[in-house]
């Protein structure tokens, strides 16, 4: 398979390569892949790659824009492996734009990203991803994480009323559409390929500012995204977890957040954090247990034996994350969110997505019945005072 080249494009303009991935994409496809064929950006290229879908996509990609070129895998390596086949198929590219298949950019979307690449000197960009049927709902402006890697999106679920319109630094580009230096992203490596899904843009994000490149979102580029693997349109075909789409998304979660953590940090900070993550999940899990959600207590457990299984290839990432640190912890944890993004959660009911998953919020409602009981009142301030202390 011979290199695509876009150094000899005729525009002044630096050349971009769109890479979308895609695996047995649903009757969205069309419609992303023509939000791609609409862009004002002049010297715009797309690769998509195919991550061994069952139906070959490139008849249905070649009726919205023939001039896109399509890369079958063999295999489907999860989003993050199948992505970084990009690095050594395209040659004299200024920046990739990592896509999913049910992402649609505005049409000046690149255009912007692009210019606020050069005009901040970043090196990974995130624009506004928006509901795909409801582009007034906010589905992400950038995002944070606290030291345990919990995502933070801003605004998400809220009303676009350009509360969040500024371009700034933030610790997290979200995945769906991402503009990435294309140096940057081929010295560290690409995606981690141990992130099959759900992760793959936190630890990218954090390995990026590890080695001093700045993370910005540009709200001024709209991307429609319709979430169709977390909303359960279609089959999520990787991982070794269990359960129905919602808890297996969850497991993969709590994996590769740990995964992150456990890779970034360098060695002296992460002596001090993960006395703390072992001590958040123990409570998690023993309130988790105490209130009759073994599930949910199962998945904390899983994503510490997940990657004590997967130690030898972690203590190697880890090695490659740290060889090329140009920061401090203490210059990159300036964008992470202060104290625990669960545990505010929880203090303010808004555990909505394990509710969902796990019943969690029924079992709060349980434990605080249990709590006024007489019987189960001093069992429960036990539990609770441990946890406290652990934390603490």
């Amino acid at each position: 398979m011979e290199a695509v080249d876009d150094s000899a494009a005729p525009t002044a303009v630096p050349p971009v390569v769109a890479v979308v991935v895609t695996a047995n994409a649903g009757p969205w496809l069309e419609e992303a892949i023509a939000a791609l064929a609409a862009q004002d950006y002049p010297n715009l290229s797309v690769l998509v790659i195919d991550a061994a879908s069952e139906v070959d996509p490139t008849p249905r990609i070649a009726a919205v824009l023939p001039s896109a070129y399509v890369r079958r895998l063999d295999a489907n390596p999860g989003y993050a492996g199948a992505a970084n086949d990009v690095i050594g198929v395209v040659e004299g590219a200024s920046h990739y734009v990592f896509l999913h298949d049910d992402a649609a950019p505005d049409p000046d979307a690149i255009r912007l990203m692009v210019e606020e690449a050069f005009r901040s000197n970043a090196g990974i960009v995130a624009p506004k991803l928006v509901e795909w049927d409801d582009p007034m709902q906010l589905l992400a402006v950038g995002a944070s994480a606290d030291k345990a890697g919990v995502v933070r999106p801003y605004g998400r679920h809220e009303l676009d009323q350009e509360q969040h319109d500024a371009v700034r630094d933030v610790f997290v580009a979200p995945g769906g559409c991402t503009l990435v230096r294309a140096d940057l992203f081929e010295s560290l490596g690409g995606f981690d390929a141990g992130i099959e899904l759900f992760g793959e843009d936190l630890d990218l994000s954090w390995r990026a500012q590890v080695v001093g490149a700045r993370v910005v979102v540009a709200p001024g580029a709209r991307v429609r995204h319709r979430e169709a693997g977390v909303r359960g349109e279609r089959e999520l075909e990787i991982g070794t977890t269990t359960g129905e789409l919602p808890e297996r998304v969850a497991r993969l979660q709590l994996r590769h957040r740990l995964r992150a953590v456990l890779k970034n940090y360098s060695p002296v900070h992460l002596l001090r954090v993960l006395p703390q993550l072992i001590a958040l999940t123990t409570g998690e899990a023993v309130m988790a247990l105490f209130s009759g959600q073994r599930r949910l207590a199962g998945a904390l457990t899983d994503a510490w034996r997940w990657n004590f299984r997967h130690r030898r290839e972690l203590r190697v990432a880890r090695r490659d994350a740290q060889r090329s640190r140009a920061l401090r912890d203490r210059e990159v944890r300036r964008l992470q969110a202060g104290g625990s993004v669960r545990l505010s959660a929880a203090l303010r009911g808004g555990f909505e997505a394990e509710e969902r998953t796990f019943g969690v919020g029924a079992a709060g409602r349980q434990l605080a019945g249990a709590v006024a009981s007489g019987g189960a009142r001093l069992t429960v301030t036990v539990w609770l005072g441990v946890c406290l202390l652990l934390m603490f």
